[in-house]
């Protein structure tokens, strides 16, 4: 099966060993679980709520539970159908991540990090042609390195400040406007627990396309740190699927295409009360980006629990509406996560088996 140098990216992100990947990947990798029960949009995952139909309710909750310790459980994808292959499958997948920069997200966005590389490594291992597209969005129209200089270079200058040692002060200069556009692929993050430096990435895109030569291409863009306000997530992800921004001439040229599957990862630990858009209003900019074709979208939400539901210490919870969690379950195709999870294992577990199902029935535009 053809392996593209973006495994090595994704593996490089893992803060773990790269040996022992989080997921099961070998034969026990057979089919796709099927249920006809669904738990709905409210619980920590779900499966489908929507009439269109999938299924996993019981399942998922299963998986879920396994979410303390290190997940091992089988994906569920199907294997290579070879020349049956549904249309669906060929292997196109654009991964959109939506991941809060807020001051509290700092072991949250370390969490992301160390699950997904087993998440993208078991999905490329199911599809015989695989071509991704993988893309950070700008989940609040600021460009890092000015409120590094404005704020914080002033007191701990030559960087900016703990946690940003190798950000140098007064020495970075937005070239274009998509930095500062809400919904652009990241290219330079800066601030704690940030990459503090610009990504350079293969084919002078915002977003990483097969080929990819450098292994640490995925943690340079999705490290966003942790300096911002509350994120307007939906508003982030409305902008990211636009025509306009992916268009000739846009910010993400190019990323979303219409013979693709997309996977869409948002993280937050808050109640995304910022954003303008509503649920309703950001799933049907989505599925319009996707021609119409609501099977076309896996969406996975990882956000704060609920008080009914398992908590951590030290770790916010509360039954506040969450716009994210009904965002979600507006999807056939859809996961919803503790973000004070110990690690975010089973919920992609889930979001891969969501992607085998999926497959099956997309017809590509």
């Amino acid at each position: 099966m053809r392996r593209l140098a973006l495994v090595a990216v994704i593996l490089a992100a893992a803060c773990g060993d790269s040996n022992t990947p989080p997921f099961s990947t070998g034969p026990g990798v057979t089919s796709v679980s099927q249920s006809s029960s669904s738990s709905g949009g409210s619980s920590s995952t779900s499966g489908s709520s929507s009439t269109s139909g999938s299924s996993g309710g019981a399942d998922d909750s299963a998986a879920a539970s396994s979410v303390s310790g290190v997940g091992t459980l089988d994906m569920g994808l199907p294997p290579d159908f070879g020349p049956d292959q549904p249309e669906g499958c060929k292997g196109k997948i654009d991964f959109l991540f939506v991941i809060s920069r807020g001051a509290t997200m700092d072991q949250e966005q370390d969490r992301l990090l160390t699950s997904l590389p087993g998440f993208m490594t078991t999905i490329e291992d199911s599809f015989a042609d695989y071509e991704p597209h993988i893309l950070v969005a700008n989940p609040d129209g600021k460009w890092a390195p000015e409120f590094c200089d404005k704020y914080l270079c002033p007191t701990y200058e030559p960087t900016c400040g703990p946690g940003a040692e190798e950000y140098v002060c007064y020495e970075n200069v937005s070239e274009t406007l998509c930095d500062q556009e809400i919904g652009a692929g990241l290219l330079f993050n800066a601030g704690a627990n940030a990459t503090n430096h610009p990504c350079q990435l293969h084919g002078a895109n915002r977003y990483i396309i097969p080929g990819e030569p450098d292994p640490n291409a995925f943690e340079c863009i999705a490290r966003v740190g942790f300096y911002g306000p509350h994120t307007p997530m939906r508003d982030a992800l409305f902008a990211a699927v636009q025509p306009e921004i992916n268009g000739p001439g846009g910010c993400n040229n190019g990323f979303l295409r219409p013979d693709a599957l997309l996977v869409v990862t948002m993280i937050y630990d808050s109640a995304d009360s910022k954003s303008w858009w509503k649920p309703q209003q950001v799933h049907d900019a989505v599925v319009a980006a996707k021609g119409g074709d609501p099977d076309a979208v896996v969406m996975v939400v990882i956000t704060f629990p609920t008080t009914n539901e398992a908590q951590t210490p030290g770790c916010a919870f509360g039954d506040w509406p969450d716009p994210l969690k009904d965002l979600a379950g507006l999807f056939s195709y859809h996961v919803i996560g503790d973000v004070c999870a110990d690690n975010y294992t089973p919920y992609l577990e889930l979001a891969a088996a969501k992607v085998g199902e999926a497959c099956g029935k997309f017809i590509p535009q």
